[in-house]
């Protein structure tokens, strides 16, 4: 069974990732110079931090369990014991002993207000896993003050923990070591004696004949022989019952005793004055800043990318804006004079071939003979326009076409200083005072250096430029210029924020569409777009215009086309045993 098709647009697309990356290198660069250069002045301007590390060893409580201040038994090995010394490692009573022992609030690092807080900021305890090791670490500017603290603090914790060790009491064990006339009474009240079963079972007998010895003494007298008996049955049972609680009493304090003798928290590594800093680092902070540099200028370049709205690709011109692509021109920097220089021009031009790609597609895009007169339009000013108008005009001339390129911006006009013709007279005049459209023949001028192209220049600039592109003259000069010419390019007014483009769309029903290279928003292009086909224009594509390398695919286009030319135009090689 053949294995199922994955479509294209499934898979991962690397070359676009590439793509966006290098078209937007300068905001990566950016970016990791940033960070890059944030942890690089941290690095070496950043304060020395020196850490005093102590090594302790915590063992469990002997015996499982331990004796509290009233007697009873507490089970000290549970799960919970060495999270508890870890907690008790930093508590405040502990570490205000360490405080005021080191006379911390003289110190930089810890000197009021806060002192303690800030001392227990700087104190870290780092168990050792899988073992019954815990470091006890503390930071300081100052090194000898953080071996000194480190040390205060483990040897303040060992002494707490022998003088009072969680679950056993001194002052118990003192206790039951008194011999007063109130150890009697003290020892009968001990939880471990009340408890006892058998010492339960005697002060019930004992109760029982204080009972009967009680009765008796109405009826005999002191002397009877069973008064005799049976006080003496009664100072039996006590004297048992001391003697159980003795019993109880001394194993209490052997336990207690033996607890005593030992401490199960001791130091196995003081801290030494430490010779080199812990912070900062200086490879990790540079590694870190390499990372994060690039992690944040790649971030920026995507975010930038999933924000942009304009338009820079083939992908963007059919998916944004839903139009044919046309082709992509270069940018130029010329921005008076021949503008059109590299049609001209013998040498190689990545422009020259960029517009005549475009002049191809434009009549691929188009029925014959129904986009004879083409306008020019873009969005907004500055998109190009004039400069495309200029180039395909040249462009079609030089397949041997007449070519009329008509001035249709009578607002700002700008075609005459690209080809050097004179404003003294042309369109306006024809649409202000006009009366035959023979007239327009005086009103043309030919292109000094491009055989077969005539130029319509906008003549004096009308102070009412809609008023005169609405009157019928406007009408019979398309339809003059269509049975004169081969080819009618009119380079239009932009779409916003006039609608001069709509008047010359009464009379021109097709369009290329210009659109500058990464500048305007897709949604305002297809706002304008949209208005124009409202207007019964054929939109017949979109030409990107000032395109710029930076891009995986027009970089490799610009290469391909370079490479494809060279061996174009070389010689060919002289056959075997001639030379050339």
């Amino acid at each position: 069974m053949p294995a199922p098709e994955t479509s294209d647009a499934d898979e991962l697309d690397l070359s676009h990732y590439l793509d966006v990356l290098l078209r937007r290198r300068w905001l990566v660069l950016c970016g990791f110079t940033l960070v890059f250069t944030g942890s690089l002045l941290y690095a070496f301007t950043a304060r020395p931090v020196f850490e005093g590390s102590t090594l302790l060893v915590i063992e469990k409580e002997r015996g499982g369990a331990a004796v509290s201040p009233d007697g009873s038994m507490i089970e000290s090995s549970n799960e919970d014991y060495y999270q508890t010394q870890y907690k008790l490692l930093k508590s405040e009573s502990l570490l205000r002993q360490v405080y005021d022992k080191l006379n911390l609030a003289k110190t930089e690092d810890f000197a009021d207000p806060n002192g303690v807080e800030k001392l227990s900021h700087a104190v870290t305890v780092a168990p050792v896993l899988r073992s019954r090791l815990v470091y006890v670490r503390v930071d300081s500017h100052d090194a000898a003050l953080a071996a000194a603290a480190a040390n205060t603090l483990a040897q303040t914790f060992v002494e707490q923990n022998l003088s009072n060790q969680l679950f056993i009491s001194k002052e118990v064990l003192n206790a039951l070591q008194s011999n007063g006339a109130g150890a009697r009474a003290a020892y009968g009240a001990l939880p471990a004696v009340v408890d006892n079963k058998l010492i339960q079972e005697l002060k019930a007998e004992y109760a029982t004949q204080q009972s009967k010895y009680a009765d008796m003494s109405a009826r005999l007298t002191p002397r009877h022989p069973d008064m005799i008996a049976l006080r003496a049955d009664i100072t039996a049972l006590q004297g048992q019952i001391d003697l159980e609680t003795d019993k109880i009493v001394q194993s209490l304090k052997t336990e207690l005793s033996g607890q005593l003798k030992g401490n199960n928290v001791r130091v196995v590594d003081p801290a030494l004055v430490p010779h080199r800093p812990v912070k900062p680092k200086k490879l990790a902070a540079l590694a870190l800043g390499v990372l994060g540099g690039l992690g944040l200028g790649v971030a920026l370049a995507f975010l930038v990318e999933v924000l942009d709205q304009s338009v820079r690709t083939q992908e963007d011109v059919e998916n944004k804006l839903g139009l044919p692509f046309l082709g992509q021109v270069p940018f130029s920097s010329a921005k008076d004079g021949k503008v059109y220089a590299s049609l001209l021009s013998k040498d190689l031009s990545l422009t020259s071939e960029a517009v005549r790609n475009l002049r191809t597609m434009t009549d691929f895009a188009v029925v014959p003979q129904a986009a004879k007169a083409i306008l020019i339009t873009s969005t907004v000013q500055g998109e190009g326009k004039s400069y495309v108008s200029a180039n395909m005009a040249v462009a079609f001339s030089q397949l041997g076409e007449k070519v009329l390129l008509i001035t249709g911006d009578l607002r700002r006009p700008s075609l005459h200083r690209s080809f050097a013709v004179s404003t003294d007279r042309g369109l306006s005049d024809f649409l202000a005072k006009g009366r035959h459209v023979d007239e327009l023949a005086h009103l043309v001028q030919s292109a000094p250096d491009v055989p077969g192209l005539h130029i319509l220049p906008c003549g004096p600039r009308p102070p009412n430029p809609s008023e005169l592109l609405n009157t019928p003259r406007l009408g019979a000069l398309v339809a003059w210029a269509k049975t004169n010419y081969d080819r009618v390019l009119v380079d239009c007014t932009p779409m916003f924020p006039i609608h001069d483009t709509l008047l010359w769309g009464r009379h021109v029903s097709a369009a290329i569409y210009v659109v500058r290279y990464g500048r305007t928003r897709a949604p305002l292009i297809a706002k304008a777009c949209a208005r124009l086909q409202e207007g019964g224009v054929k939109i017949l594509g979109a030409a990107v215009n000032a395109a710029r390398p930076g891009g995986l695919s027009y970089s490799a286009y610009g290469y391909y086309y370079q490479q494809y030319y060279h061996a174009y135009e070389a010689p060919p090689e002289a056959p075997a045993g001639k030379s050339a």
